[in-house]
């Protein structure tokens, strides 16, 4: 169990657990540390309010410390955060005719080629809130109830790590009949879990609506956008839209190091393609980024932030015009890193002061080559000036606050965050998205704008394409696709049965359309390494 400790109260021999704030926005790069000198002491009382602390992990007099430690526990992510999913427009859906296999195999010769107050918008009569259970029901701010639905059930911590689902089926019963998209404990579960939302008689949808979140201007014209191609199909032009992609980007970097200038017209063309993608159907690229992230330097950061920000600006309804300026303020955002050191970059130990002042540089350095650049948007400019700004003014490199930071900047705050976390870093792990997802719920309305921040989740969903589950039948999958009906019921790819074991022949199925006595459906998100599984071996044909 963590302890929240003011700045000023942290003493040499405390095991900081977790920040106030994203460690990539502190010089600790190591996620969890003991502290062990006043520099260390200095830097956390100038960039944290409050840490938590783990007791059992922390030396001194004051810690009964056990002389064996036992596993590592997972860090603290902070109270129970509140998420509003809006409802946006659906395209109607037809049904299959049946569950359809997919041939995979590793490496296959179809494999891709080498907590303040939620800020009230008044503007959105049709949100709908829940409760996200991420730990014990602690909410400091009343959200521990549901309107009209009672208290929220606790939910708990395994020893193996994973948080728990309600093990109450009842509030997951009477949510699913209030709720279109609700469930108790979206970012985690518990195998005991038996509850399932079949009992429960679901109104048909609705007619396809669309709702203008406050934050966008209303001189913004607003694009619904339908898928036109199912994932299967557009998986090859996602594929060859994303190599395009990675490879301009690398021409790039050498073009920057030789002191030639960026080439624009080539980096328009290559996100053009890749928003004509992500227009088609957006869960493809979003597949091939995820499953390719593993091969990605430091300097390829941008290409799956672009990534993260076309498809959340496809979900926001942007035009096109302005999603290729969000494709490329992802792409180019880091590229001021390409005049720092290596060495820095890579570092796997925490950075001193005077070394993550130096990181900070690869805002203006990138903005130096970028203004040297002709035709390129202003927005796009804004847009990666800011990505490191946060609403509560502890950002860099202007400090800025709330509306001070544009619509692209704050968009690209989360994005940024999104992606730095949920991929390998020298100095961090990855952590799995559905965590990310929980982290980034718990910074919104302090770091992050907290509409914004419903808004991405419902992006890229709870659970994102490319990320493990297991499902209520114990079966683990894969996330191909989201039912834009549903979000909670998406496409998936089974690749290991209910015993764990790796399937021989793993199959889609499409939770939207199980209507067997027994519907599976998603009961938590597993980290991408679990079981010995590895999502990146499996391909669509």
């Amino acid at each position: 169990m963590t302890q929240k400790v003011n700045a000023k109260d942290i003493k040499i021999g405390m095991f900081i657990a977790d920040l106030d704030r994203p460690w990539i926005d502190t010089p600790f790069l190591l996620q969890g540390f003991l502290v062990g000198s006043e520099d260390q002491l200095r830097q956390l009382r100038e960039h944290c309010h409050w840490v938590l602390i783990d007791p059992h992990r922390s030396v001194g007099p004051e810690f009964d410390a056990p002389a064996k430690k036992s596993a590592i526990a997972r860090r603290d992510l902070g109270d129970e955060p509140r998420v509003s999913i809006n409802r946006a427009a659906a395209p109607a859906a037809a049904r299959p005719p049946g569950n359809i296999p997919v041939a995979s195999s590793t490496r296959s010769a179809a494999a891709a080629p080498s907590a303040m107050p939620r800020e009230p918008d008044s503007g959105n009569a049709r949100s709908r809130e829940f409760a996200v259970s991420v730990k014990d029901s602690r909410s400091q701010t009343g959200n521990s109830e549901l309107r009209g639905l009672g208290p929220a059930a606790p939910s708990r911590r395994e020893p193996g790590g994973h948080a728990g689902d309600d093990p109450v089926g009842e509030n997951l019963r009477r949510l699913w009949g209030k709720l279109r998209e609700g469930v108790s404990g979206l970012f985690s579960g518990h195998p005991d879990d038996t509850s399932s939302d079949t009992a429960v008689t679901e109104p048909g949808p609705e007619k396809p609506e669309q709702v203008r979140p406050a934050f966008i201007p209303e001189t913004v014209q607003l694009t619904i956008y339908e898928d036109a191609k199912p994932v299967e199909e557009e998986i090859g032009a996602a594929t060859a839209a994303y190599e395009r992609t990675n490879e301009v980007l690398r021409r790039v970097v050498e073009d920057i190091r030789a002191g030639s200038g960026l080439q624009l017209e080539s980096v328009e063309e290559v996100i053009d393609d890749m928003v004509e993608s992500m227009v088609r159907n957006p869960d493809a690229l979003m597949w091939v980024a995820r499953m390719r992230e593993h091969v990605l330097t430091v300097y390829d950061h941008g290409l799956s932030v672009a990534v993260n920000l076309v498809a959340f600006g496809r979900h926001l309804g942007y035009p096109k015009e302005q999603l290729s300026q969000l494709g490329m303020m992802g792409l180019l955002m880091d590229i001021g890193k390409i005049k720092l050191p290596r060495a820095l970059l890579e570092k796997n130990s925490r950075l001193t002061s005077e070394e993550f002042e130096h990181i900070k540089e690869h805002v203006e350095l990138g903005l130096g080559v970028l203004r040297q650049t002709p035709n390129i948007h202003p927005e796009v400019l804004q847009g990666i000036a800011q990505h490191h700004e946060r609403m509560n003014g502890t950002g860099y490199p202007k400090s800025l606050m709330g509306d001070k930071i544009s619509v692209f900047g704050r968009m690209s705050a989360i994005a940024d965050t999104y992606t730095a976390v949920t991929r390998q870093r020298p100095y961090a792990e990855a952590i799995s998205p559905y965590e990310a997802l929980q982290m980034l719920s718990n910074w919104s309305g302090t770091q992050f704008h907290a509409d914004m921040v419903e808004q991405f989740i419902q992006s890229i969903g709870v659970f994102p394409v490319g990320s493990l589950v297991e499902l209520s039948t114990g079966e683990v999958a894969v996330v191909v696709t989201h039912s834009k009906l549903k979000r909670l019921r998406p496409k998936v790819l089974v690749v290991a049965e209910a015993d764990k074991s790796h399937c021989k022949h793993p199959a889609m199925r499409d939770l939207l359309y199980d209507v067997s006595d027994y519907a599976a459906y998603i009961r938590r998100g597993l980290p991408s390494d679990s079981y010995g599984l590895d999502p990146s071996e499996y391909y669509l044909v």
